[in-house]
């Protein structure tokens, strides 16, 4: 079963209009699934990515059936010690896309989502005792 998940990070648009900020976060404070993630959770999916040749579509709702959605694509996405950070790039030809742009600018949008599915997890036990997953 593939979830969503929306980070606790804002995301900002630098000057040039692009949009960066973190899709996921390695701060082990569950989520509304009761889940955290891993450091290094990423990192297989991003050099499949990477060796497809393919960009990383930037989708407006997790909408993958109508074409309008996918508003962009991401042009850097790597992990660091804070989580998943992506930058991205909107669609110039995309109506939809410079309407989405345009309310990340006046902060109206302001989160990161991800479609995941996992592989690997178990049950952990958090510094304050608190079980996730």
């Amino acid at each position: 079963m593939t979830k969503t998940k929306a980070a606790p990070a804002a995301a900002s648009m630098p000057a040039d209009g692009m949009v960066e900020g973190y899709a996921a976060t390695f701060d082990r404070i569950p989520d509304a699934y009761g889940d955290v993630i891993k450091a290094g959770a990423f990192s297989d999916t991003l050099k499949a990515w990477e060796e497809s040749g393919k960009p990383i579509p930037l989708l407006y709702g997790h909408s993958t059936d109508d074409p309008q959605y996918n508003i962009g694509k991401v042009v850097e996405a790597h992990e660091d010690e804070k989580g998943l950070f992506v930058r991205a790039e909107f669609d110039g030809d995309n109506e939809k896309a410079q309407y989405v742009r345009k309310l990340v600018q006046e902060g109206r949008l302001y989160q990161f989502s991800f479609a995941y599915e996992v592989l690997d997890g178990s049950t952990v036990e958090l510094d304050n005792g608190a079980k996730a997953y």
